[in-house]
């Protein structure tokens, strides 16, 4: 199961995610920009995005005798508050999973709405509710959390979004967040404008350096805490490069305001050269497709919560989780009572109390992760 604060630190990813994903005023002619300097000020500036829709979706698809296909997406609309770019955003996300393979099969469908008040979980056509107690609770200090780790500021680039997010995890390196994105495209071109979900972008398009992408990934992934110790080495990666036979990336920004609005990322692999040809490999091509689109950009968005949800106890239940399991997850785990829709009460972990004395410091704050 993953632990606490694997969760914590995902949700320190998408909390900056908003001024990551940034873009500067400019740009009179599209199709005449230097793509590096689009991509510069696409990637690498201080307008946020704090509300939207989002439209994400990965594809695979495998070619030979045991082949196979798998796609997903997650979509829909999210509203934050741009004031106050620690809080967690309201939204309203379907989910979707299909595919088949290795005479295996999945096909799923939910949801995650989160209001100003309470989360709700939608699955197997259901809706449940985490309860407005434990929901505060769990906001309050995870909102704690990453404003520690932003105490400097929100963060206005791809680097110091990453820095905070590792440190929110944790990590006391942070140097493999120092990553050139603009280096993962060597040689962009302008492909001129192309309208995105009403909006005129200008599109770049680029094949990747497939060697400096994955050492920069590799370097990022073992300073997350732990890597090292389950014996992961990042020069690994390296072995995969000559097995990715194209790989290229696609940037659609906007031509008024360069905020991104979509980008879209395509990989081919032939898994014989991984194997060395010391045997026979049942699948002769992976194609892997990865896209976000982000459509009615820092427009206004209405959450609203769906009616006749459960208490998410009960979908605990239903998939045979108990209450043990998840002991240090206040509202769902803890055992006294505090009332309240949906709620099963907070837990007193030492978590929790370690926060209480962390006051405001920052570095108290991140160092009370290790209690999860």
């Amino acid at each position: 199961m993953i632990r606490l604060r694997t969760l914590f630190a995902i949700f320190a990813v998408a909390l900056p995610v908003p001024a990551v994903l940034a873009g500067c005023g400019g740009g009179d002619s599209g199709s005449s920009e230097d793509p590096q300097t689009v991509l510069n000020e696409t990637f690498s500036n201080d307008q946020s995005i704090s509300s939207g829709n989002v439209n994400l979706t990965l594809g695979v698809n495998a070619t030979g005798d045991q082949g196979g296909s798998f796609q997903a997406s997650l979509k829909g609309p999210f509203q934050g508050d741009a004031s106050n770019p620690q809080s967690i955003p309201q939204l309203d996300w379907t989910v979707t999973a299909k595919g088949s393979g290795g005479g295996q099969s999945i096909d799923f469908n939910g949801g995650l709405v989160v209001t100003s008040d309470n989360a709700y979980v939608e699955y197997n056509g259901k809706n449940y509710e985490v309860g407005s107690d434990t929901f505060k609770q769990v906001k309050d200090q995870l909102e704690a959390q990453a404003g520690a780790a932003s105490s400097s500021g929100a963060p206005t680039s791809f680097a110091e979004g990453c820095k905070q997010a590792l440190e929110q995890a944790g990590a006391t390196d942070t140097s493999g967040c120092d990553i050139d994105l603009q280096s993962w495209l060597p040689d962009p071109s302008n492909e001129g404008t192309e309208d995105v979900g009403g909006t005129s972008t200008i599109h770049i398009h680029g094949d990747l350096d497939v060697q400096k992408v994955l050492s920069d990934i590799g370097n990022l992934a073992a300073a997350f805490p732990g890597a090292s110790a389950q014996g992961f080495d990042p020069s690994q990666l390296g072995a995969f490069s000559d097995a990715v036979t194209e790989a290229s990336m696609d940037v659609y920004s906007g031509q008024d305001d360069h905020l991104l609005r979509k980008l879209d990322l395509h990989l081919t692999i032939d898994p014989s050269v991984i194997a060395g040809g010391a045997v026979s490999v049942p699948i002769d091509k992976i194609d892997i497709t990865f896209g976000v689109e982000l459509d009615d950009v820092n427009q206004q968005q209405t959450i609203s919560a769906p009616s006749g949800a459960q208490p998410i106890s009960q979908l605990l239940s239903d998939l045979g989780i108990s209450a043990g399991d998840l002991g240090s997850i206040p509202g769902l785990g803890g055992t006294s009572s505090s009332g309240g829709s949906g709620s099963s009460g907070g837990s007193s972990s030492d978590y929790f109390q370690c926060l209480q004395q962390a006051g405001n410091n920052p570095k108290a704050i991140n160092k009370c992760a290790s209690q999860l």
